[in-house]
Formats: C-alpha cells, structure tokens, sequence
C-alpha cells in the first residue's frame, strides 16, 4: 500500500519493500480514485500480475507471480485430463456391460429357437411364428418328411441318419431362405412356411427337388424327401392348424405314392 500522492510505500507483506517509491517497483499508477487495473510487472526479475487500485490517499497494488497461475493451468489440465480417462473407463465399463447383456441375450433367443443339429428353426419358434400368419394374406405351408431315414439309422447307423437330417436342412435353407423360414418340428419332419415371391412357388420347388436328387454325402451315397404344400389363399380356413393338418396329408399321400413307385418296403 502506497501514498498516493507521494507514491511512497507505507506497508507491503515483504518489510523490505516499505519506503520504496511505487515507480521503483515498476509499478506506476495514472489511475483515478476508485477505478481499477491489472497489468504485467517484473519484480525481482519476476514476471506478475499486479492488480492496481487507487483509494483517496492510497494506492493497493496486489502482486501474484505468474508462476501460479501456470502451476495451476497445469494441475487443471491434470484434473481434467484424470477425469476424463474415468469418465472414459466408465463409459467404456458401462457400454461393454451393455453389449454382454444383448450378446448373452442374443445367445440366449438362438439357442431357444434354433435347433442344435441342424441350425434350423425349432419347434418353438415354430409355434411362435405360424401364430404370427395372417390367414387374409397369401403364403404357403409346405410339410416335408425324408424317405427312408429309419432304414439309413438302422443299416448304416445314427451318424448316417444324422447327415442325410443335415443335408436335407441345407437344401431346405438353400431353396427357400430368401422366401421364408425353415423349422424342423421333428426327428425328420420340416415345415417350410413362404411368405415372399410366392408367385414363384413352382420354379422354387422344382430347383428344390433338382438339388435334393443332385446331392452325395460320405455316408449315404443319395436321399428323397416328401412335400406337401397348401396355399393360404386356397379357401377360408378356421385357422392355421387346419392348413398345417392338409399339407401334412397332402405329403403321406406323396410319401405312399415314392414307396409304391420304388416297390419299397416301409420299415416301421
């Protein structure tokens, strides 16, 4: 603190400066009584920042090193920069919690619709989508069954069953995947349900047949499945177990008509 008029020091936190004129200081004061400034100083070859007041009969000059303000940029940039790594860690934490559930969700909704042999859908998402069809839109049920798997399970063994299952899956998935989805409800049972470009059954169901009768497997050398398919627009139907029920007739009578043709006697 300073006389105003004399710029003398009268009182400073550092002794040695008491007695020293303000210009000695380089610190000059212009100002008016009750105005306000901050300017830069060098004291002691010390950058500062000084803050200049001037009160009636006195002057206030406040210095702070510059240093200080430096040390505490740094440790806010610190500061901030800690928090942003947790902030990350949790947001990193919390995001891959969130995507374990839907994986494990996910996981769980495949496996308790999916069937394990043949990576078609199961029963239950069987039941679940044919409650799904809309017996005022057009799309077809075919009912399908493989020939002679009980006489491959008996001669040639489980494992060969098991391929001539698989098999007849793929070229199931392979016909009919873009069209619509395919279920196995049973040990060789199948249900196809197609619900798009179902203008183009005919061409669909032949290049079906032609890959059935193209395929070889390691164990059994060829296979023959049974269909039977109804359209939902054939008629009014009470409900949909009245369609499933006739494409199901539809394919033992095709099945009985492959055992007469190929003079083959059915194994029960």
């Amino acid at each position: 603190m300073a006389d105003s008029e004399t710029k003398i020091v009268k009182g400073a936190t550092d002794s040695r400066q008491i007695g020293v004129k303000l210009e000695g200081l380089v610190v000059s004061s212009d100002k008016k009584s009750g105005e306000t400034d901050v300017r830069l100083i060098r004291i002691g070859g010390k950058s500062c920042k000084c803050l200049l007041s001037q009160y009636d009969n006195y002057i206030v000059a406040v210095t702070i090193d510059s240093s200080f303000y430096r040390q505490g940029n740094i440790l806010a940039v610190l500061i901030v920069g800690v928090y942003l790594v947790l902030a990350s860690c949790c947001m990193f934490y919390m995001l891959s919690r969130v995507m374990k559930e839907k994986y494990e969700k996910e996981k769980l909704l495949y496996i308790s619709n999916t069937d394990e042999l043949t990576r078609c859908f199961n029963r239950h998402a069987y039941e679940e989508g044919i409650n799904k069809l809309d017996l005022r839109e057009e799309w077809i049920y075919i009912s399908m069954d493989l020939n002679n798997l009980k006489h491959t399970n008996d001669s040639l063994g489980h494992a060969a069953g098991d391929e001539l299952i698989c098999a007849a899956a793929d070229c199931m998935r392979e016909s009919f995947g873009k069209y619509g989805n395919v279920y196995r409800i049973g040990g060789d049972e199948f249900v196809v349900i197609i619900t798009g470009n179902t203008k183009e059954f005919q061409s669909i169901i032949e290049s079906f047949d032609r890959r059935v009768a193209q395929w070889h497997g390691k164990l059994v050398d060829s296979m023959t499945i049974s269909w039977g398919y109804v359209f939902s627009s054939e008629k009014e139907w009470d409900n949909i177990y009245d369609i499933a029920k006739e494409a199901d007739e539809r394919m033992y009578k095709n099945k009985e008509r492959y055992y007469q043709e190929s003079k083959i006697v059915r194994r029960r």
